[in-house]
């Protein structure tokens, strides 16, 4: 009997597909890691998934097996034909030829369709939208109750990194102040094909149902970390004069709210992010 793993191989043999460097494209076609990877962003039958970089659909047709419908989304039509074979016969997949960044990355449009369904917003990223996708995602509020990643091994552990430590960024910032982030399961390059360079890992993000700022000052907060995290190496004093340039005012400001000027950005907690934003948003110079 041939295995599903051999068949997915073979699929991929027989439309003569040379996978495109260019659109890291890397499919994980082992139907027990993908069942796995399956079973954890998808956690019940009611949910329904947005999944991007689709590829030929291995992981989508392991995702219909758990979720109410899935939604997959893939940029290269080359692969129409091994996509007809992989997904024939799942009546809950509805698949969108086209980028994922043009789509609606809020999930507000799926929600008008599937009210009464959490939306989960997932797939194996192909590695050079990965950035793109998840400030897209995190930066704006959204219909997500769930978003769930395969990224590169090192994307991973910037999303999960504590304060402090230097692998913490603006990725790490915007994850931990949407969501419950778990880095769940390491997957080796073994697991792709064709292999990549790095390791990979699933990431799991359990968005809060709120959130302690404002969006106005959601937005002030997104100006703050790209503008500090821009200038690692300055101090939050020297690297706020962009957005705050009166050095005095800005001074006070941060230390009456219990902050250190002089601490570089990696080292500020999301909640001392969160008192920052709120003391800057007092001021009519930072607007």
């Amino acid at each position: 009997m041939t295995s599903p793993h051999k068949t997915y191989g073979n699929i991929l043999k027989e439309h003569g597909l040379s996978l495109k460097k260019r659109l890291g494209q890397h499919f994980m076609l082992d139907p027990q890691l993908l069942d796995t990877i399956a079973s954890i962003m998808i956690p019940g039958s009611s949910w329904v998934a947005f999944e991007i970089g689709a590829g030929i659909g291995t992981l989508t047709r392991a995702l219909s097996k758990r979720a109410r419908w899935v939604y997959a989304v893939e940029i290269d039509e080359d692969l129409k034909g091994a996509v007809a074979q992989t997904c024939q016969g799942l009546s809950n997949v509805t698949w969108i030829w086209g980028d994922a960044l043009k789509t609606d990355l809020s999930g507000r449009t799926l929600k008008e369709t599937h009210l009464e369904c959490s939306l989960v917003l997932c797939g194996n990223l192909p590695y050079y939208i990965t950035s793109e996708v998840l400030y897209t995602a995190l930066v704006k509020r959204s219909s997500w109750t769930r978003m769930a990643f395969v990224v590169q091994e090192e994307v991973g552990e910037r999303m999960v990194a504590s304060p402090g430590s230097r692998q913490f960024g603006r990725t790490s910032l915007w994850c931990q102040y949407r969501a419950k982030v778990t880095l769940v399961k390491k997957i080796p390059p073994g697991a792709f094909v064709p292999p990549p360079e790095v390791g990979s890992c699933l990431v799991v993000l359990d968005v809060y149902p709120s959130f302690p700022l404002t969006e106005a000052e959601e937005e002030l907060l997104d100006r703050i970390s790209r503008v500090v995290f821009a200038q690692r190496r300055k101090t939050i004093l020297k690297s706020l004069l962009d957005l705050v340039p009166e050095k005095d005012v800005l001074y006070r400001t941060i230390t009456e709210n219990q902050l250190d000027p002089r601490k570089r950005p990696e080292a500020l907690t999301v909640d001392e992010f969160i008192s920052l934003t709120r003391a800057l948003s007092k001021l009519s110079c930072a607007i």
